[in-house]
């Protein structure tokens, strides 16, 4: 499979350089350097504005705090924080790259060892997801999420597993060479709707007559501890949440310069 057959939604984390020998993924601690380097523009530009306006005592006091910030955001903006997947040497590490320089490989283990699971999105159970390893990314469709799947599976070997088609247990993913994605996301969906039984039997399984035996107790009691919990979808979302935030820097930037103006 090919780069460019990849959806949007993954190439905005597969980056085609150093593909097919070797992938670097973004982790959760390269998002948050960027993060918090994003987020500490704010006081710097707010330090810088007040070092060029004001004299005296309080210039020297925001020339130190822009001498102080200016460092440290030049390194979170410019640190990287990788996992690896090396085909060459058949390994998957996480590394470290700061100013150009890549530091020690750290938790390094067999590329076969990763885990490669297709499962439904954490937020929504209409949209898939993909783990790999400790990163889940959200994709989309279970046809984009499967393409995915494939892709790493096929490119590094990594055996693929899914938890759509028999809903909490977890399969190998088992794809011909011959088989789209689209295939196989639909053998994947018909699974998955003959697990579930039909309305009636369970309707007919709950008005039916008991038996005068305990063992009929006794089975009703396993089947109803078979049958998966409802998936109950949450109230608040931590990205709705987030999204209450965005406004925030902004609000700051506009106070701190309505009341410089004040003070004109």
């Amino acid at each position: 499979m090919q780069y460019s057959q990849l959806p949007k939604q993954a190439q905005r984390f597969i980056r085609p350089e150093g593909l097919p020998e070797q992938l670097r993924l973004a982790t959760k601690n390269h998002y948050v350097c960027r993060g918090l380097a994003i987020l500490g523009l704010l006081p710097l530009l707010s330090s810088l504005l007040m070092a060029v306006t004001l004299d005296g005592a309080q210039q020297t006091l925001y020339q130190f705090v822009v001498v102080l910030l200016l460092p440290v955001l030049l390194i979170l903006g410019t640190l990287k924080h990788h996992l690896v997947l090396d085909n060459p040497s058949k390994q998957r590490f996480v590394q470290l790259q700061i100013f150009g320089y890549h530091c020690q490989k750290a938790y390094q283990a067999p590329l076969p060892s990763t885990e490669l699971l297709l499962r439904h999105s954490s937020y929504d159970r209409s949209q898939y997801e993909l783990k790999l390893d400790n990163i889940v990314y959200p994709i989309g469709s279970l046809v984009d999420a499967t393409q995915v799947t494939m892709f790493f599976a096929s490119t590094f070997n990594i055996p693929a597993k899914e938890q759509v088609s028999d809903f909490p247990h977890i399969h190998n993913l088992i794809a011909s060479s011959t088989e789209t994605p689209l295939e196989t996301s639909s053998k994947l969906t018909k699974t998955n709707n003959q697990s579930i039984p039909d309305a009636k039997t369970v309707f007919n399984k709950q008005t039916a007559k008991p038996q005068n035996s305990s063992t009929t107790k006794d089975n009703d009691n396993t089947d109803k501890n078979k049958q998966a919990a409802p998936f109950v979808p949450p109230l608040w979302q931590p990205k709705v949440i987030l999204r209450l935030f965005y406004p925030l820097p902004f609000l700051m930037l506009f106070g701190f310069i309505m009341k410089y103006l004040g003070t004109l």
